[in-house]
């Protein structure tokens, strides 16, 4: 009977002592990289592009290396290895005196570690097909909307009212930009109408190359004040994109315009002309502004020009849709019919909602 219990605790130790060493070799089963100062990473390559090495570890997490830091590597299943030449081999890589060998299962393939391109695993995209993914919801278009509203009362000795509303929808891909815009404003003053104006606008461009657009726009107005029963202006022509960053934005533009207003006094007027533009816009960290100066000649008279121009500035109401802008407009036009001035300067304060 003792004899029995003897055998049994041997033969429990041995299957306990081969399972301790079946999970440490599981545990131990690492990639590994070598690096050129003699220092060995074990842990899990997860990818490798532009010359960087991704490599998860159990001790610093997920680290970064350089290419020009790494001898060679080995991992310990197969990976995809994409070299400068353009040639991919699937396999598991081994590491050699010359750089790497990726042990594939119709043969075998040397390279120099310099030489890789890419490393990324099973399952995983290729650099290619991120980059083919990325531009592609780089194109979609996506529309965003915006409206604003700003109203002004007082009672008392002298009774006002104002208010303004504006609309804007936006279709933008990383080639082309659509926008609609619609305004109207109106405004009393002790009984006396102040203000009556409606205006909207089209306006489309397209990156022909990745500087330059091409643009068409047209817009159309009212403004009873100034018996402008109708101006209509349209335009095309070429922009330049001087700066486009993340958070700059500078467009400078010139074309050929037509316009053409009628008057309730009998007035008309209709001409082609110049179309000069500038369109800005800067994102803090948190507020964005945007400035636009437009200069519009007739060609029948170059005296007869429209110059206008807008700042604004705006900033989030918390986290929510939103915003706060504040902003002057300037419209100065050379020569107005009798008894409108030449330059309306306008100061606006507004809540804007932004959606998608």
């Amino acid at each position: 009977m003792k004899t029995q219990h003897v055998q049994l605790r041997r033969v429990v130790s041995t299957i306990t002592a081969g399972l301790g060493l079946f999970v440490a070799g599981k545990a131990w089963a690492a990639d590994r990289v070598e690096l050129t100062d003699g220092s060995v990473i074990l842990g899990k390559l997860i990818s490798a592009e532009g010359g960087k090495f991704k490599f998860e570890t159990t001790f610093a997490g997920t680290i970064e290396l350089t290419q020009s830091q790494v001898k060679g590597f080995t991992t310990d299943e197969a990976v995809f290895v994409g070299l400068n030449g353009g040639s991919t081999v699937q396999g598991k890589v081994e590491l050699t005196d010359t750089g790497i060998k990726v042990v594939a299962t119709d043969g075998q393939m040397s390279a120099a570690t310099a030489n890789v391109a890419a490393v990324w695993r099973p399952g995983a995209d290729s650099p290619e097909v991120r980059k083919l993914k990325t531009e592609s919801a780089a194109k979609t278009r996506k529309w965003k909307y915006e409206a604003n509203v700003a109203l002004a009362g007082r009672t008392g000795p002298q009774e006002k009212f104002g208010g303004a509303a504006g609309f804007k929808a936006t279709l933008e891909s990383s080639q082309d930009k659509l926008v609609f815009t619609a305004a109207a404003e109106k405004a009393r003053e002790n009984g006396r109408e102040t203000a009556n104006s409606q205006k909207g606008a089209v306006d489309y461009s397209a990156f022909f190359t990745p500087t330059n657009v091409w643009y068409v726009r047209t817009g159309i107005e009212k403004d009873k004040i100034k018996a402008l029963d109708l101006r209509s202006t349209s335009a095309f022509g070429l922009g330049h994109k001087v700066i486009k960053s993340g958070k700059q934005d500078l467009e400078l533009r010139l074309g050929a315009s037509y316009l053409y207003e009628t008057y309730s006094n009998g007035t008309k007027f209709d001409s082609p002309g110049l179309d000069v533009a500038m369109l800005h816009s800067y994102q803090f960290s948190n507020s964005r502004m945007t400035n636009t100066v437009s200069y519009t000649p007739a060609f029948k008279n170059f005296s007869n020009y429209r110059v206008h121009h807008e700042s604004a500035i705006e900033f989030p109401l918390g986290a929510s849709l939103w915003k706060l802008r504040t902003g002057i407009a300037n419209d100065y036009q050379s020569m107005p019919p009798a008894g409108t001035e030449r330059l309306d300067t306008t100061y606006y304060t507004s809540l804007v909602l932004n959606w998608e």
